[in-house]
């Protein structure tokens, strides 16, 4: 087999591997297409050749396995579960749980980008009959923070969302804020984030953190939908268009109710 195209792409990913020191499933597939991507055609289909089948799952298995392609393969065969996601760390690395927390949010960032979530959000806004407005340009916020405001009779309703990868962004979020940043006036305050692959990063947020008035919403990205978590809108029109929220509201209930009987 020919070592040199290997050791191009592991030496890349260890240098990244060495910085980070836990990666997940997700994350270290993505770095490992990025290096077949930076080759050429005629690169990637000798390497296709000399592995002998389908080349990203070969240099996956090389690295999270025992299973070596080459003697440079970074060895990352240590695997842990956290928040429902899979995780690998190197072998002889005692990981800090900050670095586990690092991980996950990159991933969060990487899998959840912040444009897809506004614009599932947006859909669903101009659906309930909303007006979007942007925040301020240079705002401290103007990457996660979104206006909606809608006119109905003498009815006015006004909306500052905050958009996250993730509900695990927002408590470092209130505590930089010291809480919640002031909306406009009589604004209802929500947070949006993106579903995830299990419960947990909820059920610990429920746990640990009181949003006090504001609201939290959950999107499903692949099916474009949105759904309460937390608080209720005082707009009919929102309550009517999320997908299912008398499941949502009674999944809430259910994990409240077990964490009442686990503390």
């Amino acid at each position: 087999m020919n070592q040199e195209l290997l050791l191009r792409i592991f030496k890349r990913l260890s240098v990244y591997i060495q910085k980070h020191k836990v990666l997940s499933e997700g994350e270290l597939k993505l770095k490992i297409q990025e290096c077949l991507h930076a080759l050429t055609t005629a690169e990637r289909a000798r390497l296709e050749r000399d592995v002998g089948g389908n080349t990203e799952a070969q240099l996956f298995t090389s690295i999270t396995s025992t299973e070596k392609l080459s003697v440079f393969s970074p060895d990352l065969r240590t695997k842990i579960n956290y928040q429902g996601e899979v995780f690998y760390c190197l072998p002889v690395h005692g990981y800090l749980a900050a670095e586990l927390e690092s991980a996950f949010l990159r991933w969060a960032k990487l899998r959840s980008p912040l444009g897809t979530l506004r614009d599932v959000l947006q859909e669903f806004l101009e659906r309930c009959g909303y007006s979007i407005l942007s925040e301020p340009a240079g705002a401290e916020t103007s990457d996660l923070a979104m206006h909606a405001e809608k006119a109905e009779g003498a009815l006015q309703y006004r909306l500052r969302l905050f958009i996250f990868s993730s509900i695990k962004f927002v408590p470092p979020f209130m505590d930089t804020h010291h809480g919640l940043p002031e909306g406009k006036a009589e604004a209802e305050m929500v947070m949006v984030v993106p579903t995830e692959k299990t419960p947990a990063p909820f059920i610990s947020f429920v746990r640990e953190h009181d949003v006090s008035n504001a609201q939290i919403w959950i999107l499903e990205v692949d099916n474009r939908t949105v759904n309460p978590f937390i608080g209720m809108p005082t707009d009919p029109e929102l309550e009517k268009n999320f997908a299912n929220p008398e499941q949502a509201r009674k999944a809430v209930s259910t994990w409240m109710r077990k964490m009442s009987v686990v503390e």
